[in-house]
């Protein structure tokens, strides 16, 4: 009786375990939404004119194993689905009214990359060097031990992560290898865990085309 009763405890505690997995992977996934959605283009490394004292050596790229996910859009004042946003701009022809558009808009990268089991974001902003018109909700993020006030760390999207893919389609829907040339992006990903001694497993995907 005590055995089967422990079994049981033991089967409840997998499927609780199992069941909350499975919400985390797909609240992953969710998550990933806005950030494709209002993507300009996927890249294949970051945009030229931002800064990463803390990126990979040989700097960022695409093709990494895991895959990683570079992505550019343009900067805003606030959330992209607030009526008050702005495009943030490079100053070079100034920010009076008149003339704020004759600038180039800044385009900011959201970057999804892996670290053992670990997935994080990370965002590259205008680096100090440049002035803008207007100034970016999202900020600069860095590594947590070298995280600060004007760097904040990057977001922990989990540390649970098994796998994680990534594929592009062009608008026809065909798979394609090259990220700039994709309108939507295939985002697979399995989590694992322990529950009982026993590993455990949840995956999650969704595909997203870009709205820009």
């Amino acid at each position: 009786m005590t055995s089967f009763l422990f079994n049981q405890y033991g089967q409840l505690t997998q499927q609780g375990a199992l069941l909350n997995l499975q919400v985390e992977a797909q609240n992953i996934v969710f998550s990933m939404q806005d950030d494709v959605y209002f993507a300009d283009s996927f890249n294949t490394t970051k945009n030229s004119n931002l800064t990463d004292a803390y990126q990979p050596s040989g700097g960022w790229t695409y093709n990494s194993n895991p895959k990683t996910l570079i992505i550019s859009t343009a900067a805003l004042t606030t959330n992209p689905r607030s009526e008050n946003r702005d495009f943030v701009y490079i100053n070079t022809e100034g920010c009076d009214p008149s003339v704020i558009e004759d600038n180039s808009i800044l385009y900011n990268n959201v970057i999804y990359f892996t670290s053992g089991t670990s997935l994080y974001k990370r965002i590259l902003s205008a680096p100090s060097s440049m002035t803008t018109c207007g100034a970016s909700y999202k900020k600069q993020t860095c590594p947590q031990g070298q995280s600060s006030s004007s760097c904040p760390a990057d977001i922990l999207v989990t540390d649970k992560l098994d796998s994680f893919s990534i594929t592009y389609y062009d608008t026809g829907n065909n798979v394609i290898t090259d990220p700039a040339l994709a309108e939507k992006v295939k985002v697979d990903l399995v989590l694992k865990d322990k529950a009982f001694a026993e590993d455990i497993y949840a995956d999650s995907s969704i595909t997203l085309r870009r709205l820009n």
